[in-house]
């Protein structure tokens, strides 16, 4: 009993080795430091005997294999693994070695000096939403060239259809809703979040009237009327606008 004791006492965190490993960690974090360069000697091939081998050493020796021997032991005396009990043994060296080796490198590369398997658990998870968070980024970028891409292709797909073909102008209609459907997404929305501010709907609207007025220039259709009546819409909406958001803001901020 005494001996499981010690074995649980060493897998959760307790290292014989500990209380002689000075380390140097830093204020701001709770598992970081600086992993100590003096007193290291070389250890087999590429592994140098610092604080971070020993702590794995024995934990691996005092806890991993023993928890790995009582489980294939488990296995093979339920029938699960058909060979003999001996072999559990030689078998628990591999989980072992694995976890050693695993430990090691991770906590050298993150430059983890506590030996807490809490502490290096948690840290793992923070990483692992870091780059959960990056890859959110990465595809809302995604989804955008995704739109972007498809509103240049069905513009330039009504235009070639327009030009060649001389299709009736009334196609005009499903075609802007399907461009404002996609602009609106490209503007508005970042990672299934909907933004709408000031200085997009302006962007909206800028984009908005460069197609309306590249489309008329590629159809030779005159420009200065529509000019007129965008100028016109956009100084009456922008208006309206402002003034909305200036009633809505709170006296008193900006």
């Amino acid at each position: 009993m005494m001996s499981l004791l010690k074995t649980i006492r060493t897998y959760l965190g307790w290292c014989p080795a500990e209380g002689r490993v000075h380390r140097q960690v830093q204020p701001d974090s709770g598992i970081h430091g600086d992993i100590p360069h003096g007193g290291r000697r070389h250890w087999g091939a590429g592994m140098e005997m610092d604080a971070i081998v020993k702590e794995e050493l024995w934990r691996s020796i005092g806890a991993v294999y023993w928890i790995s021997f009582l489980a294939i032991g488990f296995l093979i005396l339920g029938g699960y693994l058909p060979i003999s009990i001996s072999y559990a043994f030689p078998l628990a060296v591999v989980p072992t070695v694995a976890h050693f080796l695993v430990m090691v490198w991770y906590r050298r590369k993150e430059q983890l000096t506590d030996p807490n398997p809490m502490s290096i658990l948690r840290h793992a998870l923070r990483s692992g939403e870091q780059r959960e968070e990056g890859t959110k980024q990465r595809r809302v970028v995604i989804e955008k060239a995704v739109d972007a891409t498809i509103l240049v292709t069905v513009f330039l797909i009504y235009l070639y259809a327009s030009l060649a073909y001389s299709i009736s102008q009334i196609y005009w209609f499903p075609t802007i809703i399907v461009i404002g459907i996609l602009l609106a997404r490209i503007i508005f929305t970042d990672g299934g979040e909907q933004r709408v501010t000031l200085a997009r709907s302006i962007v909206f609207y800028l984009l908005a009237v460069g197609l309306t007025v590249l489309r008329y220039l590629a159809l030779g259709y005159p420009v200065l009327p529509l000019l007129q009546v965008i100028a016109l819409i956009g100084v009456v909406s922008f208006a309206i606008i402002f003034i909305w958001k200036r009633r809505r803001t709170p006296e008193g901020t900006d």
